[in-house]
C-alpha cells in the first residue's frame, strides 16, 4: 500500500538581477505549473557562500505551485532545474539558483546536488534532505534547517492550511 507520497511542488529561487528571475519564472510556469502563491523577496540571512559566483545583493524567495508530484519524481525536477539554471549562466556563473522542494501535510523535503552526512542521495546525483517536519500545530527544524527556512515557518504553515 503505497501512502503518503503526493505533494505539492515548490522551488526556492535566489537571483540578483531580476530580469534572469522572471525569465527562470516564465520557464518554470512553462515546465511545471502556474503558482499557487509565493513569500515575500528577502535578502538570504546565511553566509556569502553564493556571493562570488552570483554578485552581491542576492534575494530569495519560496515559490508553491499547483502541481501535485509523486515524491519520487523531485530527481526528475531538479535535473529540470539545473537545466533552467545552466541555461541562464553567464561565463560559467549562475544568476539564478532553483532549488526544488515539495511540501505537504507533514513535512517539507529539499532537493540539491551538494552532499552532506544529513543528506540522502536519490539517484543522477540528486540528494535529498528534510528541512522541516509538522509537529505540535507547527513545522518544526532540525539542526540542519538552514536559516531561510526557519524564519520563514509561518508562511509554510500557512500553505499547509491550503494543501
Amino acid at each position: 500500500m503505497r501512502k503518503n507520497i503526493k505533494a505539492h511542488l515548490g522551488f526556492a529561487l535566489m537571483w540578483k538581477e531580476e530580469k534572469f528571475l522572471l525569465s527562470a519564472l516564465e520557464l518554470l510556469k512553462k515546465e511545471f505549473a502556474d503558482f499557487k502563491t509565493q513569500s515575500e523577496p528577502f535578502k538570504p540571512p546565511f553566509s556569502k557562500y553564493y556571493h562570488k559566483e552570483m554578485g552581491s545583493p542576492l534575494y530569495k524567495k519560496f515559490v508553491i505551485t499547483e502541481l501535485i508530484i509523486d515524491k519520487s519524481e523531485i530527481v526528475k525536477v531538479k535535473k529540470m532545474a539545473m537545466d533552467i539554471e545552466d541555461k541562464y549562466r553567464i561565463e560559467g556563473n549562475r544568476t539564478v539558483n532553483i532549488d526544488p522542494f515539495y511540501i505537504d501535510k507533514e513535512q517539507l523535503v529539499v532537493s540539491t546536488s551538494k552532499y552532506r552526512g544529513n543528506r540522502v542521495y536519490m539517484g543522477d546525483g540528486v540528494f535529498v534532505e528534510l528541512e522541516l517536519f509538522y509537529h505540535h500545530g507547527s513545522f518544526q527544524p532540525f539542526i540542519w534547517t538552514y536559516v531561510d527556512y526557519k524564519e520563514h515557518i509561518p508562511f509554510f504553515n500557512s500553505i499547509r492550511k491550503l494543501i
